[in-house]
């Protein structure tokens, strides 16, 4: 069940001087503290390659990858000794890990509500789980394995045009053996993108690849020579965490506003608000259209849904969740009341009241809010906040008419996001165009970064 055969699949058994070549592409400094000790074969690693969609841990362990495309726990009875004995200290979570392909997802899968809420979106050069590294020797367990699940890719992914047609989909059963029934939600887009992708027609080779760290690196983390490497790595968790630690902060500057300016609003949509700056602030993840096989196998799915599903009317667009970076991206990120991903649960109004109606109340709660935290004397001046808010403009779609001008027709998004229209030359269709009457941009919000 393990081999030193780096084949690109299964579970690989490696040591540093076979991997720093790698490891140094997608993490440069960790690479060179790492050459300065020169650990020895006693200092094992294990590269595990995951396909797409297959899930790399959840509310319990981690699952390690079979050269048959099978998986175990290490707390199967079966486990082989040698990976137990050095990957063993994380039997009931995760092993330390450092990602070197591709992008993995961590998420909460709310299945009776036909939802996911991304939470982190890993990429090249991200190590995880970082509170492996801070409380290493805390008597007290804050973090718990019970919510959130990991997978290769993302999970969090969906077409934005319709794909519930039973005619089609019928095509995607006969051609790629798909057994999944017509999607009702966007919740259910990846099971039937899981089918294709793992068709035997297709045979896709993505795969992610993580390098996990046997226990000798964990312990050795407190020897003295490695001290350098130690710091490293809790300065990175340190920083990961920052916002976290700060939280407590932003929650009562944002009660403060609405008692000050007397806001007496829907809470589902203050819940709203709040998460509309996390996303702002890269904390979460918002969505934006797929334009590369980095997260999801972008072309495979594009071109199955273009020969075999027959779309016609749309361009094949994928969203994927993203972090935001308001101080390096140039492209804009979206949130929708369509598709809530906000991590508290507040009930919304028992008024009833439409999409259109709720952005226009989201609008004046976020123009509130971004009013006194400008401010130069506000409460968080000397912060990030009042850095983005300055920087950053929110604006509302809706692909129905807003009498009150306050919300944007979603057709105008593609007069400044071009990768709407984003797809290979192969899977062009002809008078297709964007899907501006999707339920994801029937209440869409746009976050970017404000032109100098």
């Amino acid at each position: 069940m393990v081999t030193e055969i780096d084949e690109g699949r299964g579970l690989v058994r490696t040591y540093w001087a076979n991997i720093r070549e790698r490891v140094a592409k997608v993490e440069p400094t960790f690479a060179k503290l790492v050459d300065d000790l020169s650990p020895d074969k006693t200092f094992p690693l294990y590269l595990a390659y995951y396909p797409w969609g297959a899930l790399k841990g959840d509310t319990q362990s981690t699952f390690l990858p079979t050269l048959d495309g099978s998986y175990y726990r290490l707390s199967d009875p079966n486990v082989p000794k040698d990976v137990f004995s050095h990957l063993g200290y994380s039997v009931n979570s995760a092993p330390l890990a450092l990602l070197l392909d591709k992008n993995l997802e961590l998420f909460i899968d709310l299945k009776e509500k036909k939802i996911t809420i991304p939470r982190t979106v890993y990429t090249p050069g991200s190590f995880f789980p970082l509170s492996l590294i801070l409380g290493r020797k805390s008597k007290r367990v804050y973090f718990t394995n019970k919510i959130l699940s990991l997978t290769s890719g993302v999970r969090s992914t969906f077409m934005l045009p319709n794909i519930g047609c039973a005619t089609n989909h019928i095509h995607l059963q006969r051609d790629f053996n798909v057994k999944q029934p017509p999607p009702k939600s966007l919740y259910e887009h990846w099971d039937i993108f899981k089918e294709i992708v793992h068709s035997n027609v297709i045979n896709c080779d993505w795969r992610s690849c993580l390098m996990y760290f046997s226990e000798k690196w964990i312990k050795n983390l407190f020897d003295k020579a490695w001290h350098n490497l130690k710091l490293y790595l809790y300065e990175l968790a340190w920083n990961h965490y920052d916002y976290q630690k700060n939280h407590f902060y932003y929650e009562i500057i944002f009660s403060i506003i609405q008692k000050n300016r007397n806001l007496k609003p829907n809470p589902y949509l203050v819940d709203t608000a709040k998460h509309l700056f996390t996303t702002a602030l890269g904390i979460a993840p918002g969505y934006t259209p797929t334009c590369d096989n980095n997260s999801l196998p972008w072309n495979t799915l594009q071109t199955a849904f273009v020969e075999s599903y027959l779309l016609k009317k749309y361009f094949p667009t994928i969203m994927q969740p993203t972090h935001f970076s308001f101080e390096l991206d140039k492209h804009t990120i979206y949130y929708s009341l369509q598709n809530p991903s906000t991590h508290i649960f507040s009930p919304k109004s028992r008024k009833i009241s439409s999409t259109l109606h709720e952005l226009r109340e989201l609008e004046h709660i976020m123009r509130v809010f971004i009013e006194e935290l400008s401010r130069e004397n506000s409460l968080c001046s000397d912060t990030v906040i009042h850095k983005l808010v300055n920087q950053v403009e929110f604006k509302y779609f809706h692909n129905e008419i807003d009498r009150h001008n306050i919300v944007q027709p979603s057709t105008d998004i593609v007069k400044f996001d071009n990768r709407f229209n984003s797809i290979s030359q192969k899977n062009k269709i002809k008078n297709a165009k964007f899907s501006s009457d999707a339920p994801f941009m029937r209440g869409c919000i746009s976050i970017r970064t404000k032109n100098e």
